[in-house]
This record gives C-alpha cells, sequence and structure tokens, in this order.
C-alpha cells in the first residue's frame, strides 16, 4: 500500500475528526492535518491534529496548488470544488465523499433529493475528484435502506454511518476504480445545485399523501436550515410549521384549517397528515 507523506482532510462537520482517527490508524499517512470550511465543525471535537479555520475558498486552494510532498486529500462535507490547477498537481490525490449512489443525485443535498424522488435506496461514494461534479472514478460505495418514515436528517446520520465504513475499508488497500451503481432510476442529469429545492420549497395540496410524505421528510433536517422553512398556500394567506405527523385514519377526503390549534389537517386515501405549529408570513416574506 502506498504511504503518503501528509493527509489533509477538508470539509466540515466532526466527521473530519473520525476521518482523521482512520487515516492515522491506517498508517497511510505519515502527518495529518484538517481544515475547516467556513467553520462548519471547527473546535467542536478534541482532536490530537492541527486544525486550520479557512474562510475563503482561495485560501486552502492556493496551499494545494503549492503543495510539493506526496499529500493524500480527503474531502468530507466539501462545500467547494477543486480547480483544474489543484487537480494538476503530481503530488496529490484528491478523493472525495458523496453521499448518494453515483452517478445519482450529483450536487448538493444528495440525501434530500433521493427521498423526494422517491428512491427505495440511498448510499455513499467516495470517489477521485476530476474536473467535473462528482464525476470522477468511483473507489467504493455502500448502499443504505430508504423507509417510508426516514427524513433527510437521519438518513444523512445513516450515510454518515456509512461513509466511516467505506473509509475505513478504502485505506486498507489501494484506491482502485470500480464500476459506479448505475441501477437508480432517478437524479442521473444535471447536478443538483446548492440554491435547489424540493419543488421549490411548496407543498403542493394536489398531491396524494406520498408525494407529501416525500416532501415533508426531504425538506426535514431537524435544526439545521438546509432549505428554509417549506411553505403552503391556503385560503388564509401562506403559512409555515413548524412539525408534522402521518397517521393512518380513514373517512371522507378533506383539507381544513384549524386556526385555534394553529393546524392544517390532510385526510385523503387512508392517511391523515397533520402540520402542527402553523404561522402566517408576512406579506414580504413570501
Amino acid at each position: 500500500m502506498e504511504i503518503y507523506q501528509k493527509g489533509i482532510i477538508a470539509g466540515g462537520t466532526g466527521l473530519l475528526y473520525q476521518a482523521a482517527d482512520m487515516l492515522k490508524k491506517s498508517g497511510r499517512a505519515e502527518k495529518i492535518e484538517l481544515y475547516f470550511c467556513n467553520q462548519n465543525g471547527f473546535g467542536k471535537g478534541e482532536t490530537e491534529f492541527p486544525c486550520h479555520q479557512v474562510s475563503e475558498k482561495s485560501e486552502l486552494m492556493d496551499m494545494l496548488k503549492q503543495e510539493t510532498e506526496k499529500t493524500l486529500v480527503l474531502s468530507v462535507m466539501n462545500p467547494w470544488l477543486f480547480p483544474e490547477e489543484v487537480l494538476e498537481n503530481p503530488c496529490l490525490l484528491v478523493v472525495n465523499l458523496h453521499h448518494a449512489l453515483l452517478p445519482a443525485h450529483r450536487g448538493r443535498n444528495a440525501e434530500a433529493w433521493a427521498i423526494y424522488e422517491g428512491d427505495e435506496k440511498a448510499g455513499i461514494t467516495w470517489h477521485k475528484v476530476d474536473a467535473g461534479i462528482d464525476t470522477g472514478a468511483v473507489y467504493l460505495q455502500k448502499e443504505v435502506e430508504i423507509d417510508s418514515r426516514m427524513t433527510s436528517l437521519k438518513l444523512l446520520s445513516k450515510l454518515n454511518e456509512a461513509a466511516l465504513e467505506g473509509l475505513e475499508e478504502l485505506l486498507q488497500g489501494d484506491f482502485k476504480e470500480h464500476k459506479a451503481d448505475d441501477s437508480q432510476g432517478t437524479g442521473t442529469g444535471k447536478p443538483h445545485l446548492a440554491k435547489d429545492i424540493p419543488n421549490d420549497g411548496w407543498l403542493d395540496l394536489s398531491w396524494n399523501p406520498e408525494q407529501i410524505s416525500r416532501f415533508l421528510r426531504a425538506m426535514d433536517y431537524g435544526v439545521i436550515n438546509v432549505f428554509g422553512k417549506p411553505r403552503v398556500r391556503l385560503p388564509e394567506g401562506v403559512h409555515v410549521w413548524k412539525a408534522w405527523k402521518i397517521s393512518e385514519e380513514e373517512g371522507p377526503e378533506e383539507t381544513r384549517y384549524d386556526e385555534t390549534k394553529r393546524e392544517l389537517c390532510i385526510r385523503k386515501d387512508g392517511k391523515l397528515i397533520t402540520l402542527k405549529k402553523m404561522k402566517k408570513m408576512e406579506e414580504n416574506n413570501k
């Protein structure tokens, strides 16, 4: 197995600390440094490795362009694309973690799009970084099943677990290219951009319960404000909500807003969908 003079882990969240520990345990890098992009996770964990806070993309990329030691770069929850002049540095091998089974759902927030588009499975891909967006050669993939109650936050947590398992396996051998899983029927077109939001963030009351469920679960990152607040248009105006619930309930189809309880109840096809703690948006916030 090839040993690198340096290991650089760039990106965000506590995954950087865990990835650094795995890299050290593997013995694949003689020294390890962490680079946190946009303060994402910086200072939120204890580690023996040097940690750097990077607020500008150019800071990190300029450093990598000038790197002269043989370096393994692990891109983990990294918001920035690597320019060609960085990838042309012969001292670097840049490997990225993507939260989807490439080529499905290239780009940002892949876990949400997998839920919204009704995929039966999601997964992670460790792949070589090239000049495209999540188009580099695949090194390793792991699948995660999507059940009917899984939100984006819960799926992201499962994917992070799979990512660490995959990294441990990857570091035990050589970086060999494998055929990507192309069995997914959705999300293989243009990459999702950071600005892209499922249905632009609007709940469509004409959807069937399955479509509504997929939308609610895809938009739900808990306290992490990834897509902003989802909205629904009612006769009383545009509303947002803080909680939701889906249960089994037979009865006539109806959509009813209870202003006293601040709840919207949608009953159709044997399901009762309840949006709770609703709030009417001001006109200038719509």
